[in-house]
């Protein structure tokens, strides 16, 4: 059996958007901002692959 790769491209992007929304919402601090960073880091990671 060939191995499988899990590394998924082009997800950088939105785990930086997500960290911004972290940093911004514990140095404001806003509660809906935290959930939205958690949220969307949450659904990046497990995000169905395209090649399925």
């Amino acid at each position: 059996m060939t191995p499988t790769t899990t590394r998924r491209t082009r997800t950088w992007p939105f785990h930086l958007a997500a960290l911004a929304l972290l940093t911004a919402g514990l140095l404001v601090p806003h509660a809906l901002l935290v959930a939205a960073g958690l949220l969307l880091a949450g659904s990046v990671a497990l995000r169905p692959r395209a090649g399925r």
